[in-house]
């Protein structure tokens, strides 16, 4: 089905026949569009009862160069006993929210599975940013659909700081380098991070979604 970012979250699902305990989902957007998406995904047992099984973040086709796949599986879900699925999809952060922008979903279910159970994120591609000004203090967001995987600094003349949104500032000496596993320190609150580098080379390495 369509959906447009400017029209906010949108339902879809599927409660057909052909509805199992596995869940394949696919997102279609050009490849000039900038709109990351939230994804919360609900599957409903024969008893009644609605679960929130998971949720994840999509990135768009340009968020890495080169670009990825227009039309491609994003995700995929599983949850024994699911007799229908619902698919709750909501454009998230910065100014794709008033961009009318449209994208397509399609749902595809599956009576046997062996994935694990709960929602995962497929395919991720990754990407990178580094420093274009050394020495000088740099701030670099993290997105909606980011998920950092690493960040190496090196301390210049005088040493430097990694300053992770808000808060944990860590000094990096003179002459020395700091490699951070940022997962354990960077919490995605409801407005996007950032981290601010002073006085040190960098680069941040990251992945985005299919």
């Amino acid at each position: 089905m369509k959906l447009q970012a400017k029209a906010g979250s949108t339902y879809c699902a599927l409660d057909d026949d052909t509805a199992g305990e596995g869940l394949a989902i696919f997102f279609s957007q050009s490849a000039k569009d900038t709109a990351r998406w939230r994804f919360d995904v609900y599957a409903k047992l024969n008893t009644g009862q609605v679960l929130l099984v998971g949720f994840f973040y999509v990135s768009p086709p340009s968020a890495t160069d080169p670009i990825g796949e227009l039309t491609r599986q994003v995700g995929a879900a599983v949850c024994p006993g699911a007799k229908s699925w619902t698919v709750i999809a909501s454009p998230v952060g910065g100014p794709q929210a008033v961009v009318n922008e449209t994208a397509d979903i399609t749902l595809i279910s599956s009576k046997c599975c062996t994935a694990p159970v709960g929602v995962s994120r497929v395919s991720e591609r990754y990407g990178y940013r580094a420093n274009t000004t050394p020495g000088g203090g740099q701030s670099t967001q993290i997105l909606f659909g980011m998920t950092v995987t690493g960040v190496s600094a090196f301390g210049l003349t005088g040493g430097g700081t990694i300053v992770l949104g808000s808060g944990n500032t860590i000094t990096v000496a003179d002459g020395a380098g700091a490699n951070l596993e940022p997962k354990a320190l960077i919490r995605l609150p409801t407005t996007t991070p950032s981290i601010t580098f002073v006085n040190v080379n960098w680069i941040l390495e990251f992945l985005e979604s299919a």
